[in-house]
């Protein structure tokens, strides 16, 4: 065969990563249940949301009208008020926290010889895998019976809640710095630069991205948190804990649907913020084309 004939070779896809092979009926049935699974997880919310505007006290089709008055007997509530304050307080230190922790776990995870640290890895990322149930129960015997005696309140949720985002923060900050040219840190200890100075200002300014991104993670995972905090609260309590509680009053459902609706739009809102800031980190350490995307 001459070279003129020859097939020309097949140009692989941008980005780094292969295709996947699909028949038209298989491309049709992943599409399908892609389709499904948006439907089962996002209709709900939608319908929520439609629900805080209805004037009946019923959350039933057909609506009997749109008002805001609930909106406005929600934030006048006392109760509620103080449980959506409890709920911002401990999600903002929460965010703080367990970002700070991630950080001091991340650079040396990614950036030393430490012992044991896939062991350490793993320590980290046990409460993704844990049920809530689970650790809720155990926190709630390590609090009460442990060493050190902790009352229950809010600064035992506080805990808690930094224990379960600290795996998010790590998941987050570790491959950012672990994607650093060690060249930099290396120039930077050439011109006489210290290991602190170095990391605050070589690798926290490229880090900072997956930071504020770790951070608002955090702070939307201890915010929407209700079951661990379930069983460490007391008379104080988080809004998600308030809200679940009232839905066992059919009368202050209404009521109870506004917040949890602010409450969702804020998530989404935090959650896209932080997609948005952990790719503007991949392209500030030169990740601009990951392999698979």
């Amino acid at each position: 065969m001459s070279a003129a004939s020859a097939p020309a070779p097949r140009r692989r896809p941008k980005g780094g990563g292969g295709s996947v092979a699909l028949s038209r009926n298989g491309r049709v049935a992943l599409t399908g249940f892609f389709v499904a699974f948006l439907i089962f997880l996002y209709v709900p919310t939608a319908l929520l949301i439609v629900f805080s505007f209805n004037e009946s006290t019923v959350a039933a089709f057909p609506l009997a009208g749109l008002t805001f008055d609930w909106y406005s007997a929600a934030f006048e509530n006392p109760n509620i008020r103080a449980a959506l304050l409890n709920s911002l307080k401990i999600g903002t230190a929460c965010a703080f926290f367990a970002t700070l922790l991630g950080l001091m776990v991340s650079y040396p995870l990614a950036r030393r010889k430490v012992f044991f640290k896939a062991g350490i890895s793993a320590l980290l990322l046990l409460p993704l895998v844990v049920p809530t149930v689970v650790l809720g129960v155990a926190l709630l015997l390590l609090f009460q019976r442990g060493f050190v005696s902790i009352p229950l309140g809010l600064g035992a949720v506080l805990i808690a809640h930094v224990v379960i985002a600290l795996p998010f923060c790590v998941l987050l900050i570790l491959p950012r710095v672990a994607s650093i040219d060690r060249r930099l840190e290396e120039a930077a200890q050439d011109l006489g630069a210290g290991g602190f100075t170095t990391y605050r200002r070589i690798i926290l300014p490229l880090i900072m991205p997956a930071v504020l991104s770790a951070f608002l993670i955090a702070f939307v995972v201890s915010i929407d948190e209700v079951v661990v905090a379930s069983f460490l609260t007391s008379d104080k309590v988080t809004y998600p804990i308030y809200l679940y509680s009232g839905l066992k009053f059919p009368e202050q459902t209404q009521t109870l649907i506004p917040i949890a609706t602010v409450m969702i739009i804020l998530s989404f809102a935090l959650a896209f913020a932080a997609e948005g800031l952990r790719r503007v980190g991949e392209r500030r350490v030169g990740l601009r084309n990951p392999v698979g995307r």
